[in-house]
């Protein structure tokens, strides 16, 4: 990863800062100028702000930072655990990776993203490191054009 990407003591992608700095603020100042949302595209009640609601600021600042992609998945899915079923308390839940990034899934998409309580976590986090040892060692789900 590049020196743009943060990357905290667990691996997880923290901040996209090259991102922020260019793309992102290339296009709050163009929401600006134009007076429209930088999310989703509303007429701004005023140039002050790039934003026309909370949730618009959340969603823009989840695409860059993990925090606010966390904050915002565990709203839209009502603090619900997407695997079992269960409501819990934010601090009992983990934000997951529907294609975990070591397989391909992006890193701080909405559409990849998805509330999970930690036992559900825990499971899927196992299943999928099996599999991709498996697959590391040429077993049922191995690709045999893969050379690795």
């Amino acid at each position: 990863m590049g020196a743009s990407v943060e990357v905290g003591p667990n691996g997880r992608i923290l901040a996209l800062s090259a991102a922020w700095f260019g793309d992102g603020a290339r296009r709050r100042a163009e929401a600006r100028r134009t007076a429209r949302c930088v999310e989703c595209d509303r007429a701004l009640p005023s140039h002050r702000t790039p934003y026309c609601s909370r949730k618009c600021q959340w969603r823009f600042h989840g695409h860059y930072f993990w925090d606010s992609a966390r904050s915002y998945v565990m709203l839209r899915d009502r603090y619900t655990c997407r695997l079992c079923g269960s409501r819990r308390r934010a601090r009992e839940l983990d934000v997951d990776h529907i294609v975990e990034i070591a397989d391909g899934g992006a890193a701080l998409e909405y559409s990849n993203l998805q509330t999970v309580c930690r036992g559900c976590h825990r499971a899927k986090t196992a299943a999928a490191r099996s599999a991709r040892a498996a697959r590391g060692r040429g077993g049922p789900d191995a690709d045999p054009m893969d050379p690795f």
